[in-house]
């Protein structure tokens, strides 16, 4: 499927958290489920932070299980880009840009439109 950005991205983390199944993770906040963003946990880990899903973590108390592999490397976007996607998951794709199709990312779905 393919999206095009209708509004600038640019808030990307500056050091992505990148985790391993089996890993723990400290959980500190839940995002609102109501909001654009549902069902991602604020986790911290041995030098790293960052929102993971919640759909591959099991939660215990305040510990989080990773039971897959995840990157949360995010595209800067501007207006006008064309994006192809892959899968959504909680008001993200995981896509590349048409320019560059080996470069995978996640991108805001409130900040694209399908093409």
């Amino acid at each position: 499927m393919q999206y095009k950005v209708v509004k600038d991205y640019t808030d990307t983390p500056e050091k992505p958290i990148i985790i391993t199944k089996g890993e723990q993770l400290k959980v500190i906040e839940e995002s609102d489920a109501h909001g654009d963003w549902p069902n991602w946990i604020f986790c911290r880990g041995e030098d790293k932070k960052g929102w993971v899903p919640k759909q591959i973590l099991i939660i215990e108390s305040d510990i989080a299980t990773v039971q897959k592999d995840y990157q949360a490397i995010e595209h800067r976007l501007s207006v006008g880009e064309l994006l192809v996607a892959e899968f959504e998951l909680n008001g993200w794709i995981w896509c590349a840009k048409s320019s560059d199709k080996d470069a995978m990312g996640w991108s805001p779905l409130n900040h694209l439109e399908r093409v």
